[in-house]
């Protein structure tokens, strides 16, 4: 009998998937052969990167990843082209160099949707359209201050989705998110959603994100969101996962020392964590780490450059973390 993995032990319940990259993939492909069975890219079909410049396209790293998931029965969930980040400065410019008209920026929007649909939209499943819309800030408006909200106005959000149903039909559209467990971030979260169905916007998955650290998560409050955002009839998938071993609010140099207390609590708080997406796998389609394994994360250049983070399911090595059969046992 071949060995369980974290796809077989979850058939029943959802797709366990990760997020890679062209230049790290061909390293962790066996690992993403047997252990997953869904894919994301982390940058490769935001706008920017894959339309550089207005006349220039880049759809390589795209389409190795697009390939590498086809050949290996693997879904696919595209991610995240209407983005406060990841995009070129040439998008929000005319062609004098002054700030793109309302119109003209719709245009090059459906452009880009029509452009990647008639490419990808034959395999892509999931398509996370509009990323991170929403201020972090409790007293600030529900809505972050981007070139994307000030040039096309408080319906751009809409806007994006009913051009992505129109060129991919049958692609399951999501807004994708982060720290949506936190209340304050769940409720402008839930405003979203529902301005979005008032305006008739195609919106049909909300993507959370759960970048989380052992230093900020109340499982309690993990499930009360997944429970307010299933309320609006949207599928949902974990987008983003990993666990850091730092307080987001520490950003020194050198990192404090890690103890085996510190990895103890991530292992709970991964064993917890799939225990209540279990529970709730009749609203939960996918659960996504991003990343692979250790050898390659963002969290060792993000907030702090050079911090070695171990955020992930799989040590840099490739093996499972002690805590994963736990995870596989508890599912079968």
């Amino acid at each position: 009998m071949s060995e369980m993995t974290l796809a077989k032990a979850y058939e029943k319940y959802f797709k366990i998937g990760a997020a890679t990259s062209p230049r790290e993939f061909p390293s962790h492909a066996n690992l993403l052969r047997t252990q997953f069975n869904s894919m994301s890219p982390e940058n490769q079909m935001k706008f920017g990167p894959l339309h550089p410049e207005k006349a220039v396209w880049n759809f390589d790293p795209a389409d190795q990843l697009v390939s590498f998931a086809r050949e290996n029965g693997m879904v696919f969930r595209a991610h995240a082209p209407v983005w406060h980040g990841g995009t070129n400065p040439w998008i929000f410019e005319n062609d004098a160099g002054g700030e793109v008209s309302r119109e003209e920026l719709l245009e090059r929007l459906e452009e880009q949707f029509t452009v990647f649909a008639a490419r990808y939209g034959d395999f892509v499943q999931y398509w996370d359209v509009v990323n991170e819309a929403i201020d972090d800030d409790p007293a600030k408006p529900v809505l972050r201050e981007t070139n994307w909200l000030r040039i096309l106005g408080e319906d751009y959000l809409a806007t994006a989705f009913k051009l992505a149903k129109k060129v991919a039909p049958n692609v399951q559209l999501f807004y994708n998110d982060y720290d949506e467990w936190l209340p304050h971030k769940r409720e402008k979260i839930c405003k979203l959603l529902k301005k979005l169905q008032d305006e008739g916007a195609p919106v049909e998955g909300f993507g959370m994100q759960s970048h989380m650290s052992i230093y900020n998560v109340d499982i309690d409050d993990v499930k009360r969101s997944i429970e307010a955002f299933a309320a609006f009839g949207v599928r949902l998938h974990v987008t983003e996962l990993d666990i850091s071993l730092y307080d987001p609010k520490d950003r020194s140099l050198p990192a404090p020392l890690l103890t085996d207390e510190m990895f103890e609590r991530q292992a709970q708080l991964y064993i917890d964590l799939f225990k209540v997406y279990r529970e709730y796998s009749d609203v939960i389609d996918n659960v996504t780490t991003w990343g692979v394994a250790d050898d390659y994360t963002w969290l060792n250049y993000w907030p702090v450059r050079g911090r070695t983070n171990y955020p992930l399911l799989f040590y840099a090595d490739h093996r499972p973390k002690p805590f994963v059969q736990e995870i596989i046992e508890a599912a079968l």
